[in-house]
This record gives structure tokens, C-alpha cells and sequence, in this order.
């Protein structure tokens, strides 16, 4: 995701992006951007290829379209990115409201390509070592609450784990007799394939040269179940409730027309992935908006508390039912722990699960309500050999 921090400069979560135009000596169209890795940044998400340049390079020789171009300039062979001239979906489509039928359209077509795209496609520019690679949807589900529960919260739990606990968040979800891991346990297999890992309204450029919609930002692209890709896309697209189901059956029947197989078992583990997207997100924000509030320049604290208290209560109502939460706290009520975790009146924890202060009673985690099941469509395509 990028945002303006002036004309010519954006801001990502991992990398810093100036806009430049193209010398009039290079054989370029348009503008390019310029990335610039930002330093010490946290991540939240399992990674599989070392450079998003490489992926983009791999798709643009697969074939695939509306996807930046990328360019090598100088003596040293920096690589650069086209720009995509044109506003990004969220701006057109704000969250919450409804695309139109083309631009779902669109959406599912990309998906099926995605779905079309083996893991041997990208062998060459796969970083992580074959033996620790997932094999089935299974493992693959395990090891991302695995990467939650050791990259994530067990990295911060020396100086934040307080703050969960004060929250009302019980790291247990995470642990490997947690809810998630015993629903993982549980997946329908399914053939792998290439996944964006972060498709939402921010990542997708309206183009002013032909209206489509172009795809950017694949650095948290990746190797895994096709289901997952889905779950990542609803959760962070914030669709109205009848197109999210418009949306899941256009995508079953684009992803099992290009890969058989990619589609079973839909109903009873999209709620699956969807319940540990949800956790994922409580971890994550919590994180992020505590290094925000304990970062906060001269001046700004304010209104670092407001948007901390506003962003971890949306996202621990929308996890309420995984997590087992008694009750939500308000944003005022978060807004109030992190002024005190701020002020360094949030305590160490003295043990690793966390208690439910501000949750009050814990209810049994569910991992959420089986969707109805979504239309296949069969196609010619054989199913993928590759497992890695």
C-alpha cells in the first residue's frame, strides 16, 4: 500500500517510492518510480520471493498484464518501476462500498491467472529453502499461525505483551493447540499456485489510459493455498455483504477453471482462513499503532491515541468471535490503554497467556459460520504437479 507524502513521494509500508519522469534518453513511456527499502521495518507476513522485482519480471515473461514494468538503469542496474499513471480503486471505491460488475469481473479474471500460474513457474526466484516449504493446505495454514505466533507476537511480547494483556487478547489463539491450529488441521487440500497476498483497494490502480484495473505492490506475493489469497482479499477489501458473496462465486469459478481443485472444500474453510486473517489483523495492529503512539513526534500524539484506539477496536470486534471476546472495548476505552501504555503504566506480563481485563468474560474461540458453497466451474486445465 502507498501513500502521498508529497507530489513525488510515497510511502509503503516496507519501502519509500519517489516518482520521477523518464530521461529523455531512456527508451521509457511515462513515469517511473524509485523504491528505497525503509529500515527496521516490522513484518507481519510470511514472504517467498527476496524482491518484488523478481516476481514482476517472471509474470511480465509469463505473459501476464496490466502489472508495472520493470526497468534496469545506470552503470549498477538499479531496477526501477513503471508508474501506472491513474487513481487507485480506493479513491474511486472507497471502503465499504460496492465495485461494479466489471470491476468484479476484472478481479476474478486476475484471480484465475493467479491460479494459473504453478509453483515451478517461479522456481528460480523462490527464496525460501525446499524442505521448509508447505506441501498441502494443511501445513500451509499451520505455518502461517506459526509465523504469527514466533515472528509477530513472541518477537514483541518482552515490551508489549502487557498491552495484549490489558487489551483482553490471549496469545493462546496462537499456540499450537489454539483454535486455528486445530481448525487448520481440519483444511481441504488443495493444488498451489502463485498468490498476491495483499490484494485490496490501495493495490489496485484504475488506469487513466484504459479505465482497467492494474495490479501493484506484490512484495507479500507467495507460494500457497489459492483459498488463503481469497480470504486475504475479503478481509481487507471491506465489501458490502452481498457482493463479498458475488465476489467468492465469480472467484470459484475463475480459479477452478484454470485450476482444478482450487475451489474445494470452500465453505467450511473460507471462514477457516478468515478467522486467522481476523486474529492476524488484531496482532498486527496492535503492534503497529504501539510503535506509532511510542514513536510520536512532538505535537502528534494525540492524534496517534485516536487513530490507535479507533483501528484496534474495529479490528477486535471483527475478530470478537475467534478470539472469544466477552466484549469488545470502545476506541475511547483502547485509546485510554495505549495513553497508559504511552505514559508507561501498562504492565509487564508475568506469564505467558494474557488475561481479559477489558474483554470481561472469555467465551470458546469459533472460528466462524460455513459460507454457503459457491458454483464450480470445470475446465480444461490439468491440475499442477508442483507441491512445493
Amino acid at each position: 500500500m502507498s501513500q502521498p507524502l508529497s507530489e513525488h513521494l510515497l510511502r509503503g509500508h516496507h519501502r519509500d517510492w519517489q516518482v520521477l519522469p523518464a530521461e529523455d534518453h531512456l527508451p521509457i513511456a511515462g513515469r517511473i518510480k524509485a523504491g528505497r527499502s525503509r529500515p527496521g521495518v516490522t513484518r507481519f507476513d510470511p514472504r517467498c520471493f527476496l524482491d518484488e522485482e523478481d516476481v514482476l519480471i517472471e509474470l511480465a515473461l509469463l505473459g501476464m498484464e496490466r502489472i508495472a514494468p520493470v526497468y534496469r538503469l545506470g552503470p549498477d542496474g538499479t531496477r526501477v518501476h513503471g508508474f501506472i499513471e491513474g487513481e487507485p480503486l480506493s479513491a474511486l471505491r472507497p471502503p465499504g462500498t460496492p465495485l461494479s460488475g466489471t470491476e468484479l469481473d476484472q478481479l476474478a479474471r486476475l484471480f484465475g491467472e493467479l491460479a494459473a500460474i504453478p509453483p515451478a513457474a517461479l522456481a528460480l526466484v523462490h527464496s525460501c529453502p525446499v524442505p521448509d516449504r508447505p506441501r498441502t493446505s494443511r501445513e500451509f495454514a499451520r505455518r502461517l499461525v506459526r509465523f504469527t505466533r514466533r515472528r509477530v507476537y513472541a518477537r514483541h511480547r518482552a515490551a508489549l505483551g502487557g498491552l495484549f494483556q490489558t487489551l483482553g487478547i490471549d496469545s493462546d489463539v496462537l499456540s499450537v493447540t489454539g483454535p486455528l491450529v486445530r481448525e487448520a488441521a481440519r483444511m481441504t487440500n488443495r493444488p498451489f499456485c502463485l498468490l498476491h497476498g495483499d490484494l485490496h483497494r490501495d493495490n489496485l490502480i484504475v488506469a487513466e489510459s484504459d479505465g482497467q484495473l492494474w495490479t501493484i505492490d506484490w512484495e507479500l506475493a507467495m507460494i500457497g493455498d489459492p483459498l488463503y489469497d481469497l480470504a486475504t482479499h475479503l478481509h481487507l477489501m471491506d465489501y458490502p455483504e452481498r457482493q463479498e458473496q458475488a465476489m467468492v462465486v465469480r472467484w470459484a469459478g475463475a480459479v477452478e477453471e484454470r485450476l482444478p481443485g482450487a475451489a474445494e472444500g470452500l465453505p467450511r474453510d473460507l471462514p477457516r482462513y478468515l478467522a486467522y486473517k481476523r486474529v492476524q489483523s488484531v496482532f498486527t495492529d496492535v503492534i503497529r499503532q504501539a510503535i506509532a503512539v511510542r514513536e510520536a513526534p512532538v505535537g502528534q500524539l494525540g492524534e496517534r491515541l485516536t487513530t490507535a484506539g479507533e483501528m484496534v477496536s474495529r479490528a477486535l470486534r471483527r475478530a470478537e468471535r475467534p478470539l472469544g471476546l466477552g466484549r469488545v472495548p470502545s476506541p475511547s476505552v483502547v485509546e485510554g490503554v495505549y495513553a497508559a501504555f504511552h505514559a508507561g503504566a501498562v504492565p509487564v506480563p508475568a506469564a505467558p497467556s494474557g488475561g481479559a481485563p477489558l474483554g470481561g468474560a472469555r467465551s470458546t474461540p469459533a472460528v466462524g459460520r460455513p459460507v454457503p458453497p459457491a458454483p464450480r466451474a470445470t475446465g480444461r486445465a490439468g491440475r499442477s504437479s508442483a507441491t512445493t
